[in-house]
């Protein structure tokens, strides 16, 4: 059987696209040998079935966490665990700097690549525009804006499938960051220029993760150093109880789950339900409740 990996940045909606791809089918299991826990379900691609597997959030294949040593593992090294035929890296189109650091990574590691530019509609909500072409002219491999919410791309994502592409983008490892700057300041990633020219209105404060884009010229190239995202506390632990609360059409639906990984406002996170033991894919909100994704 075939296998996919779905890799990415910690909280860039790899689960939901999981949960898109494979439905509510799942198991949850620790990678042997260690306490860290990851996630396969299937799906059909054709009349082929394919096992899907949430590798651990990682931010590159330097890992410096049990759970990045996890997803570096099974990425590379050779067996049914960590044998991969198709690597779907899954990267926040908000935040496309950091995100590609890991994307060349994995262009060199020699197993075929597509990208997913996740939380596409929050680019256009925020000014971002992404020149989807020309990025992937640059990168070699097939880039399908989604949004895992609403299921906007998966089935483009799903099409592009046999067009993965491993080696195609070859940089000095040392000089990685300065192809990651080389690749935005190509004017793929352009923050409109209407958010530097005009001031900021008395009081107001930038959402979580857009202090730099707010505060530089459009087109400038962020350095490693330079990236500190502002980010929410944690407000969800690993294996709290948490209230699992569909509020929709006057319908009030509440139902207790454990969640299976911390995690702040917005985040999308695991949850077993206690009664029914179905691993649910759901988002956390303000009050520390949690709305399953449908």
């Amino acid at each position: 059987m075939h296998k996919i990996l779905l890799m990415g940045n910690p909280n860039v909606g790899k689960s939901v696209i999981f949960s898109r791809l494979t439905g509510v089918n799942v198991i949850a299991s620790n990678y042997p040998g260690t306490t860290v826990e990851f996630t396969r379900g299937r799906m059909k691609l054709g009349n082929e079935p394919v096992e899907i597997i949430d590798v651990p959030g990682t931010y590159d294949l330097d890992p410096t966490s049990p759970a990045e040593e996890v997803a570096v593992q099974m990425a590379k090294s050779a067996g049914s665990m960590g044998e991969g035929d198709v690597i779907i890296n899954v990267v926040d189109a908000t935040n496309l700097e950091r995100n590609l650091n890991l994307t060349l990574q994995l262009l060199k590691d020699g197993k075929p690549v597509l990208l997913a530019l996740n939380l596409w509609d929050e680019t256009r909500h925020i000014g971002i525009s992404i020149d989807v072409e020309k990025l992937q002219k640059i990168l070699g491999v097939p880039v399908v804006p989604t949004c895992a919410i609403t299921g906007e791309g998966i089935k483009e994502l799903v099409s592009e499938l046999p067009h993965a592409k491993a080696n195609t983008l070859q940089y000095k490892e040392e000089k990685r960051w300065e192809k990651v700057g080389e690749i935005i300041s190509q004017e793929n990633v352009k923050i409109e220029e209407t958010l530097s020219h005009y001031p900021e209105p008395a009081g107001w404060k930038p959402p979580f993760g857009l202090v730099a884009k707010r505060r530089l010229p459009a087109n400038s190239v962020i350095r490693p150093q330079m990236i500190g995202p502002v980010r929410s506390p944690i407000i969800v632990k690993r294996n709290q109880s948490v209230l699992i609360k569909i509020d929709r059409l006057g319908l009030l639906v509440t139902a207790m789950g454990s969640a299976m990984q911390e995690a702040r406002v917005g985040d999308f996170i695991r949850v077993k339900n206690i009664d029914s033991q179905r691993i649910i894919v759901a988002k956390v909100n303000e009050d520390g409740t949690v709305e399953p994704v449908f």
